[in-house]
């Protein structure tokens, strides 16, 4: 089956390599866009981020997405804090705050070692429930054996 889907920005139909949602055209534009923006930050430092957009007249999401993946961490950029996609405190980097982040990977370790926990009970229930006959079968295989 060919995988093809429509571009989110242009809606152009194209063949994606992975899990792309943007055509390769407006893969190249977004790229020029982003060393724009990363230039008119290094060029204008303690811009905000409204300046930052009007000033580049670059998409807000785009911008908004570089300053989750921490590209103006550094840069003097005022105003780049948005809220965790948890408790709304408000944030320079990534998606969730600091103790939001600590709280999903313990939640997300303890899930995971319910299932295991889960998974061993199975196997020893499933080994504690032979029957006699295959109990003393392999009682018998094992004395010829030796």
């Amino acid at each position: 089956m060919v995988n093809v889907r429509n571009c989110l920005y242009c809606k152009k139909i194209f063949m994606p390599v992975s899990d792309e949602k943007i055509c390769s055209d407006c893969r190249n534009k977004e790229l020029e866009m982003e060393e724009q923006v990363r230039g008119y930050v290094r060029d204008h430092p303690g811009i905000t981020v409204n300046q930052l957009i009007e000033g580049t007249g670059a998409p807000s999401r785009l911008v908004w997405r570089m300053i989750q993946q921490g590209q103006f961490e550094n840069s003097g950029l005022r105003d780049a804090k948005y809220p965790c996609g948890n408790c709304g405190k408000l944030i320079t980097k990534g998606v969730y705050c600091y103790e939001c982040a600590g709280k999903l990977r313990l939640d997300a370790q303890k899930f995971a070692n319910a299932a295991n926990a889960k998974k061993l009970a199975e196997e020893k229930k499933a080994q504690s429930q032979k029957t006699f006959s295959n109990s003393m079968y392999d009682e018998i295989n094992s004395s010829r054996s030796r």
